[in-house]
């Protein structure tokens, strides 16, 4: 069911770059480094670094052009971080922290401009409640609500433009 309502828009850009200091401080504290490469013709690279003394392994894809796009923390085999990048080093998405192996509290995702995408809440690892939707220029064009444990939305709401 689509309903309609009033425009609102969001102005803020939060640019959330890679910061390349991350590799240099994990090889400085890595017991043990190295390469895969993987995909079709070998087009990614996957640098892991690992800590034995903390039983923490991370893994920092890269394309074929070496732009980091994913990083991973696990631990005790665990996934503790994950995180997905444009080329120009924008974060795609930002996830809460996991409870009990389910993501839970506020979630972003974003254009390769920093700009919003999408924003809502993530309960026991599904969307829950009110998610809104924005365009590349900032405006809200639309709100899924989303029910207890539901993985499509109970509703959409579109949003009026001018």
């Amino acid at each position: 069911m689509l309903q309609y309502c009033e425009q609102t828009q969001r102005s803020d850009i939060e640019v959330i770059k890679f910061d390349n200091q991350i590799i240099v401080d994990l090889q400085k504290g890595s017991d043990t480094t190295y390469t895969e490469y993987t995909g079709q013709y070998e087009s990614y690279i996957a640098e892991y670094f690992v800590n034995r003394s903390d039983s923490l392994i991370t893994k920092i894809l890269k394309d074929s052009f070496e732009n980091v796009v994913g990083i991973n923390v696990t631990k005790n085999d665990q996934l503790l971080t994950v995180a997905e990048y444009y080329r120009n080093g924008q974060l795609k998405g930002k996830l809460p922290k996991k409870i009990k192996g389910k993501y839970n509290g506020l979630a972003r995702y974003y254009y390769e401009d920093g700009r919003v995408r999408s924003e809502g809440q993530f309960s026991n690892g599904l969307w829950s409640g009110e998610w809104k939707n924005y365009d590349e220029q900032g405006h809200l064009v639309s709100i899924d609500y989303f029910g207890e444990g539901n993985i499509t939305p109970l509703k959409t709401t579109k949003v009026k433009q001018p």
